[in-house]
């Protein structure tokens, strides 16, 4: 059994600032313009398949949505994201609350509003749009690990170890979800369970300079000096402002000349 390493929170908090930028839910994984697009949504997503409209109650089966309907609704979806890029987040909140109230059932929107709310500090709200998303589109990796990310914030670390090993498991090539969950890990004092998941981010992507970071810190704690001044220095190649990286690297390379290598 590997011995959990526990660490000042300081530390951890530092490096969920650092690897914020690159994940969202600040820690968002994705922004949501750049999860999946809502005008092109892919063949697992429940909005995907043919929508109906609400049934009269008659008994008689609704009639599928057109076309034209399913791209104002795309379009619709469009502004509003635009609205929340913009940083309108008061009209960005009304135009999907407007969208919910004709398409419950797009699990694209309560991701969105999800990201919105997050984004604003609105955390319980934010909780509840993205278990909305998952309860329509269960494997819906971006969910998960937004959610996840939301919950290590919240120190509630066994939900959060719940949601983003989810996200990895319903996307395994998404180094961003391996590194949340490396740095969801950490967060909880647990530094040598964490690191394979930093190695399998930088692996995906070469030029993650924030997941190069994190295993290179988390390599230092766990005493492997070598390991960890590769990483670093690979961090620091990447991203030269990177600061953190930086003074990580000097420390380890003042490790290993007072060490006599």
């Amino acid at each position: 059994m590997v011995r959990s390493v526990h660490l000042p929170g300081r530390f951890w908090l530092l490096l969920l600032i650092l690897v914020g930028s690159a994940w969202g839910c600040r820690q968002e994984s994705v922004p949501p313009t750049e999860s999946r697009s809502p005008a092109t949504p892919t063949e697992k997503s429940p909005s995907s398949s043919v929508s109906l409209t609400p049934s009269s109650g008659d008994g008689v089966t609704p009639l599928p949505m057109s076309a034209d309907e399913e791209g104002a609704r795309a379009e619709e979806l469009l502004a509003a994201d635009e609205l929340a890029g913009s940083g309108r987040t008061q009209e960005a909140e009304a135009a999907y609350l407007a969208l919910l109230k004709k398409s419950p059932d797009n699990e694209e929107v309560h991701f969105n509003l999800g990201f919105l709310y997050g984004r604003t500090g609105r955390t319980n709200e934010a909780i509840a749009q993205y278990e909305a998303a998952l309860k329509l589109l269960p494997t819906y990796a971006e969910a998960h690990s937004n959610l996840g990310n939301l919950y290590v914030r919240m120190k509630r670390f066994d939900d959060a170890l719940r949601h983003l090993e989810a996200a990895i498991a319903a996307d395994p090539a998404n180094s961003r979800s391996q590194n949340n969950l490396g740095t969801a890990l950490a967060s909880a004092g647990q530094v040598t369970n964490a690191i394979p998941y930093f190695a399998r981010a930088v692996q995906l992507n070469p030029d993650f300079a924030e997941a190069w970071f994190n295993l290179g810190r988390s390599q230092l704690v766990a005493g492997r000096l070598d390991e960890a001044i590769l990483a670093l220095e690979a961090a620091v190649r990447l991203s030269p402002n990177l600061a953190p990286a930086q003074a990580q690297l000097q420390k380890a390379r003042q490790i290993r000349q007072a060490r006599g290598f």
